[in-house]
């Protein structure tokens, strides 16, 4: 009866149903238990009887476990519980999204296994280990969801936040207390993940963690976080070094144009340098990001007339639009006005803007505050 249930739901693809199925301790695990009176050869047998490949293996794996914990031997249960998610590991890459529910079940099981495993070797005076091997392991479930086709072709980022989730679950130490190279992956993916959910705060310390503890021969590496880095950090005005521009030529050719863009104010320059690598960073999914930068370039234009207006704190808008016309970019006063408007709004000019006068009215205190401030 349990191996027909679960063969639905896997057949109708209903994840909830299956990840109930397939948790340990449940309901379910219970009255699995009453059910399943065999020999462990004829589980296997019945498993794979009934059951398709890899959810025969699975499936066996699950009620082993199940039937190590009803025997109080969880370092037992652990290791079963650790080849069902090994096994599902294995195939997810070659899934659909479905079965992540299932996933998420799984690595909390192991969680709490390994939790139950460790306590027991220590009263038998052995080496607690099943945390640390478990860690290896759900770190290697989150590398593959998040690296993985199957999100990062479907576009659906925020499917990863289930991962995290059973990443968060699981009663592990603290992130600091695993191996630097563990550390780095994953604060890079949750770099990632930041960047494309508008966390640009906590996208830039993630990826800048992860940048500075990847070895420099690591170039691939290296470059796979610039990616998300230099654009994170060109929001709030921060370009990249000529240094680190020469090390990588690949990202010179596409942010050295925008970078010089920025810093002079040229928005025609910065127009022109995102389009022709426009392309690129739309492959790349930064390319809106990317864009939101062209504000910074704006801004740059805009305290260039205050300073040459001897910093007076009343403007007239034809003044900015004068600006704009001299770096190639020809809009009329209705358009600059809002221009104006939405640096005010976004707190990069701090002022008012009366519509009747045609005047940009500035704080007297820090009318051009500092972008890192604003983050």
């Amino acid at each position: 009866m349990y191996l027909g249930q679960v063969n639905q739901g896997i057949k109708h693809e209903h994840a909830q149903k299956v990840a109930a199925f397939l948790q340990v301790f449940s309901k379910h695990s219970e009255k699995l238990l009453m059910e399943t009176k065999e020999n462990v050869r004829e589980i296997e047998e019945t498993c794979h009887a009934r059951l398709q490949s890899p959810w025969n293996e699975i499936v066996f794996h699950h009620i082993m476990a199940c039937k190590g914990v009803e025997a109080v031997d969880f370092v037992s249960a652990y290791g079963d519980q650790n080849m069902a998610v090994t096994i599902f590991l294995r195939e997810f890459p070659n899934m659909t999204n479905w079965p992540l529910e299932i996933l998420y079940i799984l690595n909390a099981d192991l969680g709490r296994l390994a939790v139950q495993a460790d306590k027991q070797l220590e009263r038998r005076g052995e080496k607690p280990s099943k945390l640390e091997d478990c860690a290896r392991v759900i770190n290697k479930a989150f590398s593959i969801c998040i690296t993985d086709r199957t999100y990062f072709k479907l576009k659906s980022h925020n499917l990863c936040k289930n991962i995290l989730r059973a990443v968060k679950a699981a009663d592990l130490p603290e992130l600091e207390q695993f191996p630097m190279a563990h550390q780095v992956t994953i604060r890079y993916y949750t770099g990632v993940l930041s960047f494309f959910n508008d966390d640009f705060k906590k996208a830039e310390t993630d990826l800048q963690f992860a940048f500075d503890h990847i070895p420099p021969k690591f170039h691939h590496n290296r470059r796979l976080v610039l990616h998300y880095l230099i654009p994170t950090r060109l929001l709030h005005g921060s370009l990249p070094q000529t240094r680190l521009l020469e090390e990588f030529p690949e990202l010179s050719a596409l942010y050295r144009p925008l970078a010089l863009a920025i810093k002079s104010g040229n928005v025609q320059l910065f127009d022109e340098a995102l389009s022709i690598g426009g392309s690129r960073l739309i492959g790349l999914g930064t390319y809106l990001t990317v864009e939101r930068s062209r504000g910074v370039a704006v801004r740059v234009l805009f305290k260039k007339v205050f300073t040459l207006m001897d910093k007076t704190n009343k403007l007239n808008i034809d003044q900015f639009q004068k600006a704009l016309a001299f770096v190639g970019v020809n809009v009329d006063d209705e358009e600059v006005e809002c221009m104006l408007a939405n640096m005010i709004y976004k707190g990069y000019i701090r002022g008012y803007l009366s519509h009747e006068k045609k005047v940009l009215v500035l704080s007297q205190k820090d009318p051009f505050p500092s972008l890192e401030s604003l983050q």
